[in-house]
């Protein structure tokens, strides 16, 4: 194949399939660690945007891609106590997305494009192996399934839909530090399936990827947190037809944000993130997020 048509082949996968590979899929952020009441209901709404750019190689961007995604997520659970005296909590989830991504390349038309519609069903479970409430303390385990259900065109270049199943671990350690301070951990592994059908009749494969999340919160008043996260990526390197396409992204991101508790129910959070450092893929260049959630 020829190198500027591999060169854009690889830009065309970045935009599909390896954006999300940029980020921890299972997308924690603060109070998300506590477990609930028996019976509890939870609902939690994400709008957010985010600019991206790439095509970024070992660290170096070529050819010039930018773009942007907007995005709403719908966010659903509920928390059951079992065990010996409701020791454990379970609590099934679903997520549900509609997003919108536009991308430009003024020296590769080709890579250029839009997409709407709804992105992949994920379900899944969270499962609290410990929880301390007088003293602040969780430990639990997540796992998330994507099913390949979301908006996909096998011959387009931008895609909502990744046409393929993703299974995503994780664990959420958070423990106070003092009356003020809180920590919170999140290591993830994420799985991924084969896309049989990427530009129509190839097939994707993407490495096993990692991720590494911490956040430090400040109790600024009872109803005002204030938060910092680093988060870095590892793996996911991807091959079309078993030829290597792209390398790991391996790259870090920050972002810093505010939680706001408007009852003693509802809190409304709003952060900003982006990448600091990458070294293959799209670059997350600004990403501000507004999220709503309710208990009931």
């Amino acid at each position: 194949m020829p190198k500027p048509t591999h060169r854009y082949l690889s830009a065309l996968l970045l935009i599909t399939a390896a954006a999300p590979a940029l980020a921890a899929q299972n997308d924690q952020q603060p109070t998300d660690f506590i477990s609930l009441p028996d019976g509890t209901t939870n609902v939690t709404v994400y709008a957010g945007t985010q600019s991206f750019d790439g095509r970024w190689k070992n660290g170096v961007q070529t050819p010039s891609v930018e773009g942007s995604t907007n995005l709403t997520v719908l966010r659903a659970n509920r928390h059951f106590s079992i065990g010996e005296q409701g020791k454990y909590t379970i609590a099934p989830l679903i997520l549900l997305t509609a997003s919108e991504t536009t991308a430009t390349a003024a020296s590769a038309p080709m890579l250029g494009g839009s997409a709407s519609g709804l992105g992949d069903l994920r379900l899944g479970t969270a499962f609290w192996f410990h929880s301390d409430h007088v003293n602040r303390e969780y430990l639990m385990a997540t796992m998330i399934v994507s099913l390949p259900t979301g908006a996909y065109t096998p011959a387009r270049p931008i895609n909502i839909g990744e046409n393929r199943t993703k299974t995503v671990l994780s664990l959420g350690w958070m423990q106070a530090l003092g009356s003020s301070w809180v920590l919170d951990l999140v290591p993830e592994i994420a799985f991924f399936g084969d896309n049989k059908e990427y530009l129509g009749n190839s097939r994707l494969s993407q490495d096993t990827a990692y991720a590494m999340s911490g956040t430090l919160r400040y109790k600024a008043t009872p109803s005002i947190h204030w938060y910092g996260t680093a988060q870095m990526n590892r793996g996911g390197a991807t091959q079309r037809n078993g030829i290597a396409l792209t390398g790991a992204p391996d790259n870090t991101r920050l972002a810093l944000g505010a939680l706001v508790f408007s009852s003693d129910k509802s809190q409304i959070q709003l952060r900003y993130a982006k990448d600091v450092q990458i070294e293959n893929g799209l670059r997350n260049t600004g990403e501000i997020v507004l999220r709503w959630s309710t208990i009931f």
